[in-house]
């Protein structure tokens, strides 16, 4: 049996994010952006094995429905390890066992952890992108790659990877997340 999602598009098909699952605004801000509140979010940062299990089910349904030619999906690494537990190394390693597409285990990396803007009350920490490297663990050249993150916020870490890969030879490079937050930002 399938589970059922919506699953929306942003910024001209570069990315889609499941709209079941974002979470509530964390200023409490009201916003008609929020068509459904759920805890599953936060319940899969805090690394919830029934949350975790049921993402990776619903996300191998998305892969299969929608995203089947790609050739790896590549999870954005934890750029703060005090708060979260951020599984999404561990489901992406899922999805290639499952045999649904393959993907490369620390093949992005996060040199230096740091708040998230959201506690710290900043939208975009620019410095923080040059944090980001790449590990040579695979031939990005020609490939169409999944970046998936749990939720997507401003853009900033998604546009930097993207145009990183893109650099690297890359076909073409999409988001997948989970949910997506009201803040705006260059690449929304």
């Amino acid at each position: 049996m399938a589970l059922k999602y919506n699953i929306n598009i942003g910024k001209n098909g570069e990315y889609f994010y499941i709209t079941d699952y974002m979470p509530k605004n964390k200023k409490g801000e009201k916003s008609s952006e929020f068509i459904k509140y759920s805890e599953m979010i936060l319940k899969y940062k805090k690394g919830d094995r029934q949350t975790i299990s049921f993402f990776t089910r619903l996300l191998s349904n998305i892969i299969y429905d929608y995203f089947y030619l790609y050739d790896l999906i590549l999870p954005v690494p934890p750029s703060n390890s005090y708060l979260d537990v951020y599984p999404n190394g561990a489901v992406c390693l899922f999805l290639s066992a499952f045999g649904l597409i393959g993907t490369l285990d620390g093949a992005i990396v996060c040199s230096k952890g740091h708040r998230p803007g959201h506690i710290d009350g900043i939208r975009a920490k620019k410095d923080d992108l040059k944090y980001i490297s790449f590990k040579d663990r695979g031939n990005f050249e020609s490939k169409n790659i999944i970046i998936f993150d749990e939720i997507i916020t401003t853009g900033a870490t998604f546009g930097y990877i993207k145009e990183a890969l893109l650099k690297r030879g890359a076909n073409s490079v999409i988001g997948l997340f989970l949910g997506k937050t009201a803040g705006g930002g260059k690449y929304l």
